[in-house]
């Protein structure tokens, strides 16, 4: 299996937890989506341990990347977010399951050998389309850039009340309660690019 977390001391714990465990071999690591990519075409795994939020390319487009080029390879998501939405697009673009970080060692063992036998009836996953309108994804953009109603107004020409209808839809296709949330879940589904920290 190939690992793949940005955090070096996670995937060290990962590493040694899974190389103790019987039949399973880890033969590669990544730190960001590209890396993951990258090594799961040149070794070709029967799972990609996979985070969502790591640099790089969209985990939607790593997903769907991985799922068009190495047919066998399944993908389970080890993540700290409980988000329904995001789940649903994961699991949309191809993903096999998700264990929570916090989830105990055996938990992990268990699905990352559920994940090895899944099968799949024609290697690929359906596209995933866009959750969001090219309006809403411009909405999101400016309120990345924070933009109050007002300035997001008077940037694409339309009034207040129109901005904060584009917000509400927004937040509900989401499952946001915040301006913050959104941007981070629009940036997790690369519906918007990451903000520069």
């Amino acid at each position: 299996m190939v690992i793949a977390d940005d955090h070096e001391l996670f995937r060290d714990g990962l590493r040694a937890m899974l190389t103790a465990a019987d039949g399973i071999e880890v033969i590669g690591e990544a730190a960001t989506h590209d890396q993951a990519y990258e090594q799961t075409i040149a070794r070709r795994p029967d799972v990609l341990l996979l985070d969502v939020e790591m640099p790089g390319i969209p985990v939607l487009s790593t997903i769907s990347r991985v799922r068009a080029e190495a047919l066998d390879t399944r993908i389970l998501i080890v993540t700290m977010h409980r988000d329904r939405v995001l789940a649903n697009h994961l699991r949309a673009a191809g993903a096999a399951g998700f264990v929570s970080k916090s989830a105990p060692a055996s938990e992990l063992v268990d699905a990352i050998r559920s994940a090895a036998f899944i099968s799949d009836t024609d290697g690929r996953a359906a596209p995933v389309a866009s959750i969001l309108s090219l309006r809403e994804k411009e909405v999101m953009r400016l309120i990345a850039h924070g933009m109050s109603n007002e300035e997001i107004g008077r940037s694409l020409s339309i009034s207040v009340g129109t901005v904060k209808r584009h917000n509400t839809n927004i937040f509900t296709k989401l499952g946001a309660t915040s301006r913050t949330a959104a941007v981070q879940k629009a940036s997790r589904l690369g519906e918007i690019e990451s903000p520069r920290s």
